[in-house]
C-alpha cells in the first residue's frame, strides 16, 4: 500500500467527514479501541502485538511466516493463519496498514450484509485460504511469507465493492469507493513499488465477491454460506442495544429440498 497520501471516507453531506473526526478528537485511546467492532479490534491487536514482539527480540518471524512445505511436511497448520496477520517491524508503512485496516475492516464489518459477527470471521477465513493458495503459484513451493498487507488491501478491495459510490477524500481530491483500490496500485506503481502484494488481495477479495454475489444471484447457488456452528459461537459479540434481549443465532436446516408425500404418486 502506498503511504504517500491520506484516504479520508466522507459523507454524502458536506462536513460529515469533519464532524467524525471531531467526535474521535473528543476520545480517550481507551474509548476509541473499545468503540471498534469486535473482529477488528481483535485483528488490529495481532497486527500491532506481533509487530510489537518482533520489535522487542521476543517473536521470530520465521516462526510465524508462510512456507508451505513446512505446513505440508510437518503440519505447521499456524502458519496459515499468522502469516496474514504480521507487518513487520514499526514504520510510517506499518501506521498506514493499520490505519487502513482499522477504517475498512470496521466499515465492512458494520456491513448489512455482514449480519452476524460470525458472518465477518467466515469472510476472514475464506480470503485467507485464498490468498494463501494464490501465493503459492506466485512463489512455488513456499507461497509468500508476509499476507498481511494482502489481507488488508483484500478487505479493502470487498469494502469498494458493497459500497462503490461512498465518497473519499484523498489529497484533495474526491474519489468513489469502486476507484479506490486501483488509485492505490496506481500510486504504488508511480513511487517505484511492487503491486503483487495488491494483485494478490485484489484477487482473493474478488473470489469472495463472485462467490458470495454473483453466483447467488446469477446461479441460485450459494456455497460459501457462513456455517452454523461458527454463527452460534460469535452471536453473542454481537452489538445490541442496552436493555435488548440476548440476540438468538440463526437456526439453519440441516436438510433442504421438497419433501415426498408418505403413499404419494
Amino acid at each position: 500500500l502506498p503511504i504517500c497520501f491520506w484516504a479520508v471516507p466522507t459523507g454524502s453531506a458536506p462536513g460529515i467527514g469533519e464532524q467524525r473526526v471531531a467526535a474521535m478528537a473528543g476520545q480517550s485511546i481507551e474509548e476509541w479501541y473499545r468503540s471498534l467492532p469486535i473482529i477488528t479490534r481483535i485483528g488490529l491487536t495481532t497486527f500491532f502485538g506481533s509487530s510489537a514482539l518482533f520489535m522487542i527480540g521476543i517473536l521470530n518471524p520465521e516462526l510465524i511466516t508462510l512456507n508451505w512445505l513446512l505446513v505440508i511436511n510437518k503440519f505447521h497448520l499456524w502458519r496459515l493463519i499468522t502469516c496474514c496477520f504480521f507487518l513487520g517491524k514499526f514504520s510510517f508503512n506499518f501506521l498506514f496498514q493499520l490505519y487502513f485496516w482499522v477504517t475498512f475492516s470496521s466499515k465492512l464489518e458494520n456491513n448489512e450484509l455482514m449480519q452476524q459477527p460470525g458472518d465477518y470471521v467466515w469472510f476472514l477465513l475464506i480470503v485467507i485460504v485464498l490468498l494463501c493458495v494464490i501465493s503459492l503459484l506466485l512463489a512455488w513451493p513456499v507461497g509468500l511469507p508476509m499476507l498481511g498487507p494482502s489481507l488488508i488491501f483484500a478487505v479493502l478491495y470487498y469494502w469498494s465493492r458493497r459500497e462503490p459510490y461512498a465518497e473519499l477524500n484523498m489529497m484533495s481530491f474526491a474519489i468513489k469507493g469502486y476507484q479506490f483500490p486501483f488509485v492505490m496500485m496506481m500510486f504504488t506503481l508511480l513511487m517505484g513499488g511492487s503491486i503483487w502484494g495488491d494483485l494478490l488481495g485484489l484477487a482473493a477479495g474478488h473470489v469472495y465477491y463472485f462467490c458470495r454475489e454473483i453466483m447467488p444471484q446469477t446461479y441460485g447457488i450459494n456455497i460459501i454460506s457462513t456455517p452454523g456452528f461458527l454463527a452460534r459461537a460469535m452471536v453473542k459479540y454481537q452489538p445490541q442495544a442496552p436493555g435488548a434481549p440476548p440476540p438468538v443465532a440463526p437456526q439453519r436446516p440441516l436438510f433442504q429440498g421438497g419433501g415426498q408425500r408418505l403413499g404419494g404418486n
